[in-house]
């Protein structure tokens, strides 16, 4: 949790882009993250437990339930946990600030692969951007994590970081509970939950 936080900080996707536009920042994104899964992975072969299961969709039920039992030092309450076979929904919340639709993610993904499919994005004024030079991967990234450095903010959207808001906030999409996030939407904590590595 400690490697992950930091490397965003270091790395962070918002702010100045002189802050954000960091030499290769997009690959040692996909390395970082590539390490941490790899990492779990052999743990989980250590303990006779199968390969991770990539989390495909975001309409099925999420079977592995999650309680982290971890106290939020900043407001004194627990996690809220997620209960076995828990639904995905689209979360909508004034109040935070979140507008987040399993509809969009869907397209958002689709416009990724069809990008990668064709090695090229669409930039905002509709020109053509290989992927195939070195700084394909940089490109790449900036779309997925949707950073300030993002050639297509609308196309592309941002499935990183709305992937994780559509699981952290599973157990109160709407607010109507006042439930703040779960552990996988925070940088300190999302390496805690079996979620993380699925998604």
């Amino acid at each position: 949790n400690l490697h992950h936080w930091h490397w965003h900080l270091v790395y962070p996707s918002a702010g100045p882009v002189e802050i954000v536009r960091k030499d290769r920042r997009g690959e040692l994104f996909y390395y970082m993250h590539n390490q941490l899964l790899n990492r779990y992975q052999t743990d989980r072969f250590a303990q006779g437990l199968g390969r991770v299961e990539s989390l495909t969709s975001f309409r099925n039920p999420i079977r592995v339930p999650y309680y982290s039992k971890i106290l939020r030092s900043s407001n004194n309450r627990t996690y809220p946990p997620r209960y076995p076979n828990m639904m995905v929904s689209d979360v909508v919340r004034p109040n935070d600030r979140l507008n987040v639709t399993i509809a969009s993610m869907e397209s958002w993904i689709a416009q990724v692969v069809a990008a990668i499919d064709a090695g090229v994005v669409v930039g905002v004024s509709g020109t053509s951007v290989p992927l195939d030079d070195p700084t394909g991967i940089d490109i790449l990234v900036n779309l997925v994590e949707r950073s300030a450095l993002s050639i297509n903010r609308n196309l592309y959207g941002d499935i990183h970081n709305s992937g994780h808001t559509l699981l952290a906030y599973i157990h109160d999409p709407r607010g109507t509970y006042l439930e703040s996030f779960g552990v996988v939407g925070g940088l300190t904590t999302a390496v805690r939950d079996p979620m993380f590595y699925r998604w």
